[in-house]
């Protein structure tokens, strides 16, 4: 199998993060649509996961300019920072599904 190049690592990141971007809006729109008052606490998890992605992006284009000295600390960086938010946007679904009326 062929190695991944910067390049395409970059583009997978970006749709990754476009991913989650859908997702959080879609975490948001359920908790507007249900009319539910109590969503104060979520709406701040989904601002802080939505500053999360933007330093994603950011992180994005250094990596498109990284030198091969610092490529793979970002990379690692970059690879938990994913790992992170995917969690966290996973765990406010499962506690939203657990509170949020039918």
């Amino acid at each position: 199998m062929p190695r991944q190049s910067r390049e395409e690592y970059v583009a997978g990141v970006l749709g990754q993060i476009d991913d989650f971007e859908e997702r959080l809006g879609q975490l948001e729109s359920d908790m507007e649509s249900t009319g539910w008052d109590d969503i104060g606490d979520y709406r701040g998890q989904i601002e802080d996961l939505r500053v999360r992605l933007k330093a994603a992006r950011a992180k994005s284009e250094e990596l498109e300019a990284a030198t091969n000295s610092v490529w793979p600390s970002l990379y690692e960086e970059m690879e938990e920072a994913l790992l992170e938010v995917a969690g966290t946007i996973e765990d406010l679904a499962l506690e939203l599904a657990g509170v949020l009326p039918e």
